[in-house]
């Protein structure tokens, strides 16, 4: 039997819960407690309640020779206020090593200060969602401790995978570190619960749910609950809380940013912290705010180059200003129906303006614009906005091209990763929870509307393909051929891979009868299916580290490109799936899809450099490489460096091609020469537009901007 008492400095302190892991009991009227033992129990501890702080820590560590455990509160009012802030953040990786793909303890303390700084005393607390370190070991929790000592708010931890990295340690780091991998917390009206989901695979028997519902059955049944774990699970494991109110959720793990709303709850999952997300979200963490019984979150990007506390999210949705009052105004004559223009997805346009470009208008959507680009039918440029504060606020927005005027602006229902696709009148895009919708261009109306299956499973990055009179989309468990116009299905495969694996943003290509499918994530990688029937003609089946990043361009003869892991260009037969060509560039790999034209193909990595290739041996014609560096960390897994790249096109001899340093650049296509920049103060992963005389292209800040061709 363990027992002990809470106090504050003058008495007793009664009814605060206390738990070995496993029984939860309230201290009686003295603030004395008893507990049953057992010897796998490896700590007492207490939920701080509202109003209260831990003179010292919230947990002790039990000794077999020991039975007595008394705990100190301190009267706290700031603690027990109604409205409050908080900082999330999650997936560190702390190591030893200056790796890049890593953070040591000095990036770590510096990104804290950075927090700090921003929010002042706003913020009453920080929670870390796993991965605080990258191996585990016990050097790197002595790093990470040292990295945040001093902070003066409280930092709460969860465990990740990571964290469990040292063999045969089995949590033992984390426990000598930081206490506890499960356990809670009140703050103003709201209950806070820290969910360990890495411990239960090795404990047995694991008393972590008996704890749970032990605790929240503690706590009065109209209390606000928030759950932070590590892992962004399923609804087979919130399905636990239905009879909670639980409010919201946040996690890691994924190293992406995704939030939606089920019910009451909205779930956020946070990008890395010190490194560029996988899904090239920028290094960041979430300023929370708990007022009137809900949770609301905002984004805001780290960076040196950053003005303190920048969010990647509009302020002024709909706002339309000339940046020079110009008579002459972009004028498009050629469409531009879908990612990358085409369904081969080749980046290359018909027409479109020659160096050097004036501005002529830029628009604020109301929401960010990342990687993917806006569309053109006729005279409207039709954009897909995501909400990673407020995923209800996500839609599609049409803008005159010519004046950059609001036409008309529909919810998605959550954020549009990508870019929407056009075709016979339609405008299609998908969530990334997998809700599709269809919308007339002229004005907005709903057509119809499909979804893909249960939003806790799905994780959509990537574009439509609209070719051949249907409409391809979806993720490996599933992708669907639909009809544009009735939103009929033709045929579903959801056999590709098991489950969606977090941030893909290969989008299909359409070659004669065949789809190639690319994917990040399942084994199958890259195949080519029967348009028609969506039979498999050829799968590719590799290791992880082979995993396609770039959505595939299809030349005229059917050769397919995709670059996998670190930036490995690779050429296949789209006929049997056979390799023709690999070059590996040895550099950092983005998202950002190469474009072809006339045998060359342009290969932007994360590095900051564009490649010129040879399409039929992959030999290197010409390199071009930036000059400044990010404005942020977008690169996958990597702090600083040079900027990512955008998806380039090419029109009349020249390459178009944004980047994270908040330039637009202009290359020539022979030589591979910079002949043009223009300096957009923000970051552009956006993939440019060009048609006629003019060019369209997003910032991630939500800004579209239009240029035109300056006469000569």
């Amino acid at each position: 039997m363990i027992r002990g008492r809470v106090r504050i400095p003058d008495s007793g302190l009664a009814h605060i819960t206390v738990s070995n892991g496993r029984e939860v009991v309230a201290a009686d009227a003295d603030g004395c407690y008893q507990l049953p033992w057992q010897s796998e129990d490896q700590f007492v501890f207490i939920t701080p309640p509202s109003g209260y702080a831990c003179a010292g820590s919230s947990w002790r560590r039990i000794e077999e020779a020991r039975s007595d455990y008394d705990f100190e509160l301190e009267r706290d009012p700031s603690r027990g206020l109604e409205d409050f802030s908080f900082v999330h953040i999650a997936d560190i990786h702390v190591s030893c090593e200056s790796r890049g793909d890593t953070a040591t303890e000095a990036n770590l303390r510096e990104d804290l200060d950075s927090i700090i700084s921003d929010v002042g005393d706003k913020a009453a607390f920080i929670v870390t969602t796993g991965d605080l370190t990258d191996y585990g070991t016990r050097a790197e929790f002595d790093a990470y401790l040292r990295a945040t000592e001093g902070i003066p708010v409280p930092i709460y931890p969860a465990v990740g995978n990571h964290d469990d990295d040292d063999p045969g340690a089995l949590l033992d780091h984390f426990y000598d570190s930081l206490g506890p991998t499960y356990y809670s917390f009140d703050h103003g009206p709201v209950h806070f619960v820290v969910y360990d989901g890495v411990g239960h695979h090795w404990r047995d028997p694991d008393p972590q749910d008996t704890w749970l519902r032990a605790d929240l059955d503690a706590v009065p049944d109209d209390t606000p609950v928030v759950l932070l774990l590590h892992y962004p699970w399923g609804r087979s494991f919130f399905n636990r809380f239905s009879d909670d109110r639980l409010i919201a959720s946040f996690s890691g793990h994924w190293h992406c940013t995704r939030v939606f709303r089920d019910g009451a709850t909205l779930h956020f999952n946070t990008p890395s912290l010190c490194i560029g997300g996988i899904d090239q979200s920028p290094g960041a963490y979430r300023f929370c705010t708990y007022r009137d019984g809900m949770v609301t979150s905002e984004i805001r990007a780290l960076g040196s180059r950053i003005p303190a506390g920048t969010s990647f999210r509009s302020e002024a949705p709909g706002e339309s200003s000339a940046v020079k009052r110009m008579e002459v105004r972009p004028e498009p004559v050629d469409d531009w129906m879908q990612f990358r223009g085409c369904p081969q997805r080749t980046g290359e346009a018909s027409s479109g303006p020659s160096y050097p470009l004036q501005p002529a208008w830029q628009a604020v959507t109301g929401g960010g614009l990342h990687v993917g680009s806006p569309l053109l039918v006729g005279q409207t440029l039709l954009v897909g906005t995501q909400h990673e504060d407020r995923p209800e606020e996500a839609d599609i927005v049409a803008l005159n091209a010519v004046d950059g005027s609001v036409l008309w602006r529909r919810p998605t229902g959550n954020s549009v990763k990508l870019s929407p696709a056009s075709t016979a009148g339609v405008c299609v895009a998908i969530s990334v929870t997998g809700e599709v919708g269809a919308w007339d261009v002229s004005d907005g109306t709903p057509i119809w509307s499909y979804t893909m299956g249960d939003p806790f499973d799905r994780w959509v990055f990537s574009a439509p393909l609209v070719y051949d009179g249907r409409v391809y989309l979806g993720t490996g468990a599933h992708f669907v051929s639909l009809d544009p116009v009735t939103g009929d299905v033709g045929w579903i495969r959801d056999d590709i891979g098991e489950t969606d694996w977090w941030a893909s943003y290969p989008s299909p290509a359409g070659y004669e009868d065949a789809i190639v499918i690319a994917l990040r994530g399942p084994l199958t990688n890259l195949l080519a299916v029967e348009k028609d029937t969506g039979r498999t003609i050829w799968a590719n089946e590799e290791h992880k580290r082979f995993r396609t990043s770039t959505t595939p361009v299809v030349g005229p003869d059917g050769s397919i490109y995709v670059v996998s892991g670190p930036c490995l260009v690779r050429s296949f037969d789209i006929r049997t799936g056979n390799v023709l060509w690999r070059s590996d560039l040895g550099r950092t790999r983005c998202v950002a899809s190469p474009a072809l034209t006339d045998g060359t193909l342009l290969v932007p990595t994360g590095d900051g450099t564009l490649h010129a290739l040879d399409a039929t041996s992959g030999e290197e014609v010409w390199r071009w490489e930036e000059t400044k560096d990010s404005l942020a960390s977008f690169s996958p897994n990597i702090r600083g460096g040079r900027g990512s790249l955008s998806s380039p096109v090419v029109v009349n001899g020249s390459v178009y091609v944004g980047s994270a340093d908040g330039h637009l650049y202009a290359l020539d296509v022979e030589m591979g020469t910079e002949v043009w920049s223009y300096d957009l103060g923000v970051p552009t992963l956006s993939s440019p537009v060009v048609s006629g005389t003019g060019l369209w292209l997003g910032t991630c800040n939500g800004t579209v901007h239009a240029f035109f061709e300056e006469k000569r």
